[in-house]
């Protein structure tokens, strides 16, 4: 069995010099990583990263850098149809820019910054929604991210977007509970809309571990 892992958080260059990105760390994706590179062989696992991510043992998988949106899509429609599941735990930027050469915006100018910032921004495609058309037959585990949430209305939202990205498995995190417990929280939620609470990357990486395991093997 191959699987595929995505982690930490992609990148969008504003000119020459800038980028907007997120505070995803690739922790939890290199945990994920360590676990079932311990338990599958090492040239099972696929590990595709942004270049500032945690990254797992050395070793322990077979690796691939991307930084933006663009060549993660790349990647992923080269690899994803010869694997059999897909954890894709990376935070992707939602929008891009269009690129000029030799472009840097000037640091006292916040109305010019504004203004390329108006003209030049696009929404990237959402890569999830892809994974399925590459490789219908993939079990496909996704993230969903949100902020001061309720239990009830995360795991609806959550289990909203596994249905609407046809997805076997979503992970569901809000970081308000998060932050408070110090550590990672999250739900598992399945096509069934049942669920599993699981606390700290160690948990998290276990149970996901299991779920494949019982669904692939």
């Amino acid at each position: 069995m191959k699987i595929l892992i995505t982690s930490g958080g992609t990148r969008e260059y504003v000119d020459q010099v800038r980028v907007i990105t997120n505070v995803s760390t690739g922790r939890l994706g290199s945990t994920i990583a360590n676990r079932l590179s311990s338990i599958f062989n090492d040239d099972e696992v696929i590990y595709v990263h942004s270049s500032t991510a945690t990254r797992p043992y050395v070793g322990t998988c077979k690796e691939y850098v991307v930084d933006t949106v663009s060549e993660l899509m790349t990647t992923l429609e080269k690899l994803v149809p010869e694997v059999d599941v897909v954890i894709h735990a990376m935070a992707v930027s939602d929008f891009t820019f269009e690129k000029k050469e030799d472009i840097k915006l000037k640091s006292n100018d916040p109305e010019a910054f504004i203004e390329h910032l108006r003209k030049m921004i696009k929404v990237n495609p959402k890569v999830i929604f892809y994974i399925k058309k590459w490789n219908p037959k993939v079990f496909l585990v996704s993230f969903k991210f949100e902020v001061g949430l309720t239990n009830e209305k995360l795991i609806d939202i959550a289990y909203e977007s596994l249905k609407n990205n046809n997805c076997d498995l979503v992970i569901a995190n809000d970081k308000i509970e998060m932050d408070k417990a110090g550590e990672h929280i999250a739900y598992l939620i399945k096509k069934d809309k049942s669920f599993e609470k699981a606390e700290g990357r160690i948990e998290i990486a276990d149970k996901i571990e299991k779920i494949i395991k019982n669904e692939r093997i």
